[in-house]
């Protein structure tokens, strides 16, 4: 993806508010919460390496949508790894970016990825599918759960080491909160938390309609330090040692470079239903890392290395308790 075709995809993406308000802004009927955010501003959020406007000429498979993980932007996120491989394969791609780089309320930056669903789907024309890493993926599972509307234009949903009963290593942020604040999707993190326990909804399986694929790892040291993987009530579980049994890989943030799972997630994006492992090549247990393109990390580099900056600008404010839920998930 060259740096034309990005700043293209920015701009459709900076119109989309105009071009598509108010089928994207808003569900068909009433049953779908309302979204919040201004269009032009969830707009401006969007990026597409073709435009918008231009992606349902593009082929006619589903666009995949990348929903980054806290602290990061989608380029800097996928474009380098699975954006590139993917489309090798055919598949076009867009990405969106949280507000605060992930840090804030998750309840705000979940209503980007609607918005950024809706806005793919119509102008497509097709079914869209949902790429999440961490927190990308309770993004993904929260637009689902609770914007009716939607599960009817997703065909797959994959997540990559979400922590959907919450990751104990944010639970030392409590007791700081409560004195100086801590960042809220943080606190949203904890264990036992109320995003938590209502993305759970006790036990009550995800909408029918999209496939669903839940990929993780025991060397997850965020997120399955316990032992304890993660799960989602409806969902297919893959683990990557379940395919590498004893693989020491991957860790957290290596989940977006490692072969295995990369090969999880196209799976899942190129067959009917979840991913399967018998289709896996075991042979790339051998092979820690998938084909990176080194023009596109370097294009996503200065993001990364100015992202510690932007964390401490764009997180605040802080809060003192985690956000209470809104009305349409208590």
């Amino acid at each position: 993806m060259r740096l034309s075709s990005w700043f293209g995809g920015l701009v459709a993406a900076a119109l989309a508010a105009t071009v598509l308000p108010v089928s994207v802004a808003r569900a068909a009927d009433d049953s779908s919460p309302p979204l919040e955010i201004p269009a032009a501003e969830l707009a401006e959020a969007l990026h597409c390496g073709t435009p918008l406007e231009d992606l349902r000429e593009a082929g006619d498979r589903p666009t995949v949508l990348f929903v980054p993980g806290t602290g990061l932007k989608g380029e800097e996120n996928y474009a380098w790894n699975y954006m590139a491989e993917l489309k090798k394969k055919g598949y076009e791609s867009c990405w969106v970016d949280s507000p605060g780089r992930g840090l804030r309320d998750m309840q705000e930056s979940v209503e980007y990825v609607v918005y950024a669903t809706r806005a793919i789907q119509e102008a497509t024309g097709r079914k869209v599918d949902l790429v999440g890493h961490s927190q990308g993926g309770l993004l993904t599972a929260w637009a689902l759960r609770f914007w009716p509307d939607l599960p009817g234009k997703v065909d797959d949903m994959v997540t990559l080491g979400s922590p959907f009963q919450g990751t104990r290593l944010a639970s030392p942020c409590r007791p700081i909160a409560e004195v100086a604040g801590c960042p809220a999707s943080v606190l949203q993190f904890a264990r036992d938390s109320n995003w938590s326990k209502a993305l759970g909804a006790d036990g009550t399986p995800m909408p029918a309609g999209p496939s669903y694929t839940t990929i993780y790892s025991y060397a997850d040291e965020s997120v399955v330090a316990d032992g304890q993987a993660p799960s989602l009530p409806g969902t297919h579980r893959v683990g990557v040692q379940d395919i590498c049994p004893g693989r020491p890989w991957p860790t957290h943030i290596a989940m977006v470079v490692d072969q295995v799972s990369y090969d999880l997630v196209a799976d899942a994006v190129e067959h009917p239903g979840p991913a399967d492992t018998s289709r896996i090549d075991r042979a790339h247990c051998a092979e820690p890392v998938m084909p990176l393109n080194s023009e596109e990390a370097v294009n996503a580099l200065p993001g990364l290395l100015n992202s510690p900056v932007e964390l401490l600008i764009h997180s605040q404010p802080w809060v003192k308790e985690e956000p209470p839920l809104r009305a349409y998930a208590q």
